[in-house]
């Protein structure tokens, strides 16, 4: 045993022994010279042979080991009662053995339980933390840090033409000069966001619900056969005779449309004659019924479907690479494009072009999935370019295809209609390709009526939109229209996790205004331009319909109505499907499923009770958005 610290002062003493494998290291202290461990002390000062020991420990460690453990029993058995005990540090070297230490069990054990109940208790306060304020949105998402512009113009080009493939079965050249016939205006445009290499969802939807040459409203009166009577009939329907065709006129006019029965259509005046001329109003109840009858027997509404595709990241940097290089290419010195180069067209000169700004601008924070090789580039694009000359129903925008890149997807649809569709179309209702839309239901909508109320379709009502056979509940006959399922009250998402989670460099409120779900929502042309023209000065926001239907609405003040039918989530029970207007996250499998059963006449789906008041006082009461 080796003596390293003594002072007489405090009567302590501090030993270290060395025992092969194992470190002994004592401690006596005591305040009071009569103490037990004072004399343990002196004892130690009085023997002879103690420093002569401590001289040669190293050669008699196991002797002095058994001394001093016998000096520490016996210290311990006198001081029981002392205020400074001994203290005891062992420090084992590997592979030494375990000597029971009176109180070690006892100690660890309380040590533990403090370790966890702080775990416990850390883990209670984090919980509790707000993590939606703007302080714990400070992460970043891909594609758009803080130091990338946020200018719409940059990347929306509204000077340019940006299309990269048009469709050829909606809006033609005809159609766009003005020189078409009335017959081609497109009562409803329906725009499918779909991402570029959802070739299986695509086709899916042309097999189903996108088939709007059958699909159409003809159906409503067969899949809602037992229901007649549940559900208010559409307002007159002669307003929109130029939106009709026939069953079998193709999509450029074909058929003409055969005369309306009693094709003198009374005027508004004329319908607000005094009550005593009895047969003009009847004449005017039997044009309706005639004109109602026309379009269940064989008159289709005009309905376009049509998808909205981005570029590929290696697509969308070759051509910006070709672009490049044929604006630094004078007229005379421009050599004929590859075949390869001529897949994607280039954009028209124009003095007044907007800057043009990549979205993955050159340096450091260059997504890794740009460096492919050479082989690589343009093989989805050589099949989405086979796809659009097989079906004709793709527009493609100059864009890179990405979730956080959805905001940009929607302003292009909106510049896209505008630009070629102006005045051609009535309403534009934009869905994602994981979508059914019950285009009947949707049509029966659109020119006024309702759609009877299903038992499983009834939890997707509140307590106001549940009265379906209320004209309170008609489509609002209004200037500008944009409706869909309405979210009011929320609070942006802190969770960097998540696909919605929004930087609060990006949005710095503490709630998003009232938007529609951006599974599926319906405007008409009126709002299509106004949202359009507002969004090129509005900062972009990578929640594309908290941004469009939530920002650049509450910014120009574009009421947003609620419409039940339009839910933005997935039901089991097919049921609902026939009482809905559109429901998302359904697989291409699950989409043909859902066709199928729809327009399978023979099932039969239960109604609601005539007396339902108990099931009422269980709906939504959507106060926030009262």
């Amino acid at each position: 045993m080796t003596k390293i610290m003594n002072s007489s002062k405090q009567s302590s003493s501090l030993y270290v022994t060395n025992n092969g494998d194992e470190v002994s290291v004592l401690l006596i202290s005591s305040s009071d010279s009569n103490s037990a461990s004072g004399e343990v002390h002196r004892r130690l000062q009085q023997d002879p042979d103690a420093d002569e020991r401590a001289s040669i420990s190293s050669t008699s460690n196991e002797t002095d080991f058994d001394e001093y453990h016998s000096l520490i029993d016996e210290s311990q058995k006198k001081s029981a009662k002392a205020y400074a005990p001994a203290a005891i540090l062992r420090v084992r070297a590997r592979g030494a053995g375990n000597v029971p230490v009176p109180g070690n069990n006892c100690t660890r054990n309380k040590f533990f339980m403090f370790c966890l109940a702080l775990f416990g208790f850390a883990t209670l306060l984090m919980m509790n933390l707000p993590m939606n304020n703007e302080k714990g949105r400070i992460g970043t998402i891909s594609g758009w840090s803080a130091n990338t512009s946020r200018q719409t113009v940059n990347y929306v080009l509204p000077g340019e033409n940006t299309t990269v493939i048009d469709p050829f079965n909606v809006c033609s050249h005809e159609e766009r000069t003005g020189d078409g016939s009335e017959r081609e205006k497109v009562f409803l445009l329906i725009v499918v966001c779909s991402s570029a290499g959802n070739f299986e969802a695509r086709q899916t939807i042309r097999e189903t619900w996108g088939n709007v040459s059958e699909f159409n409203y003809s159906y409503f009166a067969r899949i809602h056969e037992h229901m007649k009577d549940e559900y208010l009939q559409p307002r007159p329907v002669h307003r929109f005779r130029e939106y009709f065709r026939r069953t079998g006129a193709d999509d450029d006019g074909g058929v003409p449309l055969k005369p309306w029965k009693g094709d003198s259509i009374p005027t508004a005046n004329a319908r607000n004659v005094s009550s005593s001329n009895k047969s003009s109003q009847s004449n005017v109840t039997e044009t309706v019924s005639a004109l109602l009858g026309d379009l269940h027997e064989g008159q289709l509404l005009n309905v376009k479907v049509v998808f909205l595709l981005g570029q590929s990241e290696t697509d969308y940097l070759h051509q910006r690479r070709r672009t490049l290089n044929t604006e630094q290419t004078t007229d005379s010195q421009r050599q004929p494009m590859p075949p390869e180069m001529q897949t994607v067209s280039t954009r028209p000169e124009s003095n007044n072009r907007a800057p043009s700004v990549s979205l993955f601008p050159a340096g450091d924070d260059v997504d890794p999935a740009f460096n492919v090789r050479e082989e690589e580039l343009d093989e989805m694009q050589m099949k989405i370019l086979n796809e659009s000359e097989v079906y004709g129903d793709i527009i493609q925008e100059s864009f890179i295809d990405s979730y956080n890149n959805l905001t940009l997807k929607t302003i292009m649809m909106l510049k896209w209609a505008i630009n070629n569709c102006n005045g051609r179309v009535k309403f534009i209702m934009k869905c994602d390709d994981d979508t059914f839309v019950n285009v009947p239901n949707l049509l029966q909508v659109l020119l006024g009526g309702t759609v009877p109320l299903y038992n499983a379709s009834l939890a997707f009502y509140d307590s106001l939109t549940v009265a379906v056979k209320s004209n309170k509940n008609r489509l609002p006959e209004t200037k500008r229209l944009l409706t869909g399922f309405l979210f009011c009250g929320v609070k942006p998402i802190a969770d960097t996790s998540s696909k919605w989670y929004s930087p609060n460099y990006m949005y710095n409120k503490e709630y998003y205004p009232n938007y529609l779900s951006g599974t599926a929502y319906l405007m008409n042309l009126d709002a299509a331009k106004l949202l359009y023209r507002a969004s090129l000065t509005t900062p972009i926001f990578h929640l594309e319909d908290v941004y469009l239907t939530g920002i650049v609405a509450d910014r120009v003040k574009l009421h947003r109505s609620h419409h039940p039918l339009f839910f933005y989530s997935y039901t089991k029970d097919l049921c609902a499907l026939r009482g809905m207007i559109s429901q998302h996250q359904l697989q291409p499998a699950d989409l043909q499923n859902a066709y199928e059963f729809v327009t399978n006449s023979s099932v039969t789906c239960r109604g609601v009770a005539r007396n339902f008041t108990m099931a009422k006082m269980k709906l939504q009461q959507r106060k926030k958005c009262q």
